[in-house]
């Protein structure tokens, strides 16, 4: 298992937008609790207004003062997150920082530097969160996500050791779900969407979720950048003959990274696995406390077993019967 020294090499970073207002006060706390050995927490807040395309107007879905005043809020939820050191550190991404550059470069290969994909999708928030911090390992998860953690147990730590052993697993991530306990599935999940080995104590696929990661920069480094060849082509057809563009991270990820032979490990043990929430509505918001108490506590529906997206329902009847 690694070191205090091992740990030390890793940023906990979590990325936030002002559509993260109504939660973001209970998840971040929530996440960073379930890293008590990592130091560096770093806050990536994206207060861009996703760009025009041809998907996506944003004075239509995006109105301007109400952006702004989300911008606002989740700007006072971050300080107060640093203030009171739940985090160390916060960069907030603004129209027209110089950083959005050097991203285009570095990972893009200059194809683009606009903030946000077709469908007003995150965009530069993503290789931002990978690029600042300065550690070899970077562990990364959406405002979100929920995770459950046995206590004790640490999924990094033995994501860290599976990483070292060969040279192509790159990306790193515990269970997808709660595990299915009968019959015994030896897949990541019930809906997994793309072909996987499976080895003694993980799974190993192509696909590089932007929901949760833990990286490591040096193996990504011969990656880089990400953009060139035929995907490079098939982007600048996009761009110039007003297709969908750009493609999200994710998809930049699986082409560049996984067509050339890098792989996302996805650990087997049941002492870790995540949720994610697919929608939001009022009816979510008001359930959270409970919920991220539950999913804390290693509880869940049966219902919910093997599925990677929040049941809402379910969730629900399983607490009108506690």
């Amino acid at each position: 298992m690694p070191t205090t020294q091992m740990a030390e090499n890793i940023t906990l970073q979590i990325n936030l937008s002002p559509g993260d207002v109504n939660y973001a006060g209970l998840t971040v706390p929530a996440l960073v609790k379930q890293h008590p050995d990592i130091g560096k927490r770093l806050l990536v807040v994206d207060c861009c207004r996703p760009q025009k395309t041809k998907l996506v107007n944003p004075d239509t879905k995006y109105p301007l003062a109400a952006f702004n005043e989300n911008v606002e809020r989740i700007t006072a939820i971050s300080n107060a997150l640093l203030k009171n050191k739940t985090v160390t550190d916060v960069y907030y991404l603004k129209p027209g920082d110089g950083l959005f550059k050097h991203l285009a470069k570095k990972y893009l290969n200059n194809v683009y530097d606009c903030t946000h994909g077709a469908g007003g999708t995150a965009n530069m928030s993503y290789w931002a969160g990978m690029e600042l911090p300065e550690t070899r390992y970077v562990l990364h998860y959406d405002g979100d996500m929920l995770l459950y953690q046995k206590p004790g147990y640490l999924w990094y730590h033995e994501a860290l050791d599976y990483l070292a052993n060969d040279a192509k697993n790159i990306f790193a991530v515990p269970r997808l779900c709660p595990p299915v306990n009968y019959p015994i599935i030896d897949a990541p999940s019930l809906h997994e969407g793309r072909p996987f080995e499976a080895l003694e104590n993980y799974w190993k696929n192509d696909w590089f979720s932007t929901r949760h990661f833990l990286f490591d920069k040096q193996k990504l480094a011969p990656f880089l950048p990400l953009v060139r060849g035929q995907l490079m082509l098939e982007l600048l057809l996009r761009k110039y003959g007003r297709r969908a563009f750009p493609l999200d991270p994710e998809i930049v990820l699986f082409r560049s990274v996984g067509g050339r032979g890098g792989k996302k490990i996805i650990l087997k043990n049941t002492d870790a696995w995540l949720l994610h929430p697919a929608t939001k509505p009022q009816a979510y918001l008001n359930l959270l406390p409970q919920l991220i108490e539950a999913v804390t506590n290693g509880k869940t529906p049966d219902v919910q077993r093997g599925n990677e997206n929040i049941n809402l329902e379910a969730w629900m009847n399983y607490f009108e019967k506690q």
